[in-house]
């Protein structure tokens, strides 16, 4: 596969490769970007720099054999951290109960558009319409919707 190859690359399913690829060696991808790298992170938040080389090693075969990227790339596996960002609808059922950041695009209450608290819950009725539960610490609850979600992590 040549350089110019990049440009028709079907990234969805790359995506969907890495994350098959990942599962069936007992690891879950967190946050995959295509800004130049991935980072890819399993779901365990004891991961070991041996799990990452592993993953990583993993992958790159993986990728190879399907021919699903340029031969010019960089991959980087790391661990998702303590503060783990919160990323798909499966994370925030995950966390519930955990401390939490939220930081949203638009402003929800008054002048503020960045939340800390306790993720109280997650409600996954439609996809349109998600939206998760926070105790802020002067005792306010709030409904967030996952649309409205600029960027999410756990607090350690």
């Amino acid at each position: 596969m040549g350089t110019g190859d990049a440009l028709f690359l079907d990234r969805k399913l790359v995506e969907l490769g890495i994350e098959e690829g990942l599962l069936e060696i007992g690891f879950e991808p967190v946050v995959i970007e295509w800004t130049g790298s991935m980072e890819i992170g399993p779901s365990d938040s004891s991961v070991t720099i041996d799990d990452c080389a592993r993953a990583s090693r993993y992958l790159e075969d993986w990728l190879e054999d399907k021919m699903m990227l340029p031969e010019t790339y960089v991959l980087e596996v790391s661990s998702p951290g303590v503060e783990r960002p919160l990323v798909r609808p499966k994370d925030w059922e995950r966390f519930v109960g955990e401390s939490v950041m939220v930081q949203t695009y638009t402003r929800n209450v008054g002048e503020r558009s960045r939340f800390e608290g306790q993720l109280l819950g997650f409600i996954n009725e439609l996809k349109d319409s998600q939206s998760a539960q926070i105790l802020l610490k002067d005792g306010t609850e709030l409904n967030v919707r996952l649309c409205d979600v600029k960027k999410a992590t756990l607090l350690y």
